[in-house]
């Protein structure tokens, strides 16, 4: 079975824009939300939606000493849940390092859970990420992936790279590894997106390809855990 999930956190970049994912937490303490339209909730090169679109949200807290959380949720279609919706939650704290601070890292608990399932696949992950530059790089760890008492590791790298006024170039490149990416697919695999993103009337909009490695046999047109080649659109707002 297929389980999922990237954190809000760091924007998942699934379901949200590449942009979006490169943007570092809050270090101010307020209260904010973001709302969302995709034509595909993608979650490491994989489906979450059956292809189709998911409409996605969040609230978040962020306090001036870095703490933060928050919740984050999709509708989903996946022979694997028992339910239409995912809710996340996570809690984590943020820092900077540098004498202008340019050097930014953060620490976060996710769980994810799908209320209404018969059978649970809920489960906690763990990640540390790292932004420099329009650099991010992060290491995810799970234990217990999909309740399944399995392992799953996945380490990604980000770039943003703004070519003008309000206008980027984005990059990613995530790696999934371990007994979980053995569960779902008998290998570890690549997942990877180029695109492009700007802002429009306070709406960010982006554009990409995304990619897999995953072996011939393993490649799925449609429905559900779909995961060949595609083109993800997506508009989120934030308040």
């Amino acid at each position: 079975m297929y389980k999922k999930l990237n954190n809000k956190r760091i924007a998942q970049l699934t379901g949200l824009t590449l942009a979006a994912a490169l943007i570092t937490p809050l270090a101010q303490a307020e209260v904010t939300g973001e709302v969302s339209v995709t034509n595909d909730y993608r979650f490491r090169g994989v489906s979450q939606t059956a292809g189709d679109f998911a409409v996605q949200g969040s609230i978040d807290y962020s306090a001036d000493n870095g703490f933060f959380a928050g919740v984050w949720g999709s509708n989903v279609d996946d022979e694997s849940y028992d339910s239409d919706v995912e809710v996340d939650l996570y809690v984590g704290y943020w820092g900077a390092l540098g004498e202008d601070e340019e050097f930014e890292y953060d620490i976060t608990l996710t769980y994810y859970t799908y209320p209404g399932q018969d059978e649970s696949t809920k489960y906690l992950e763990a990640n540390i990420g790292f932004y420099y530059a329009g650099f991010h790089f992060a290491q995810w760890y799970t234990n217990d992936y999909a309740n399944a008492d399995v392992s799953l590791n996945y380490s990604e790298l980000n770039y943003s790279y703004e070519i003008s006024d309000n206008w980027s170039i984005d990059a990613h490149v995530g790696y999934s590894y371990g007994d979980g990416a053995d569960l779902d697919w008998g290998e570890d695999y690549l997942d990877y997106s180029i695109g492009v993103s700007t802002e429009l009337a306070g709406v960010g909009l982006s554009l990409a390809w995304l990619e897999t490695n995953l072996s011939d046999d393993n490649i799925i047109k449609d429905g559900p855990w779909q995961n060949d080649g595609t083109v993800l659109f997506t508009a989120n707002y934030g308040f």
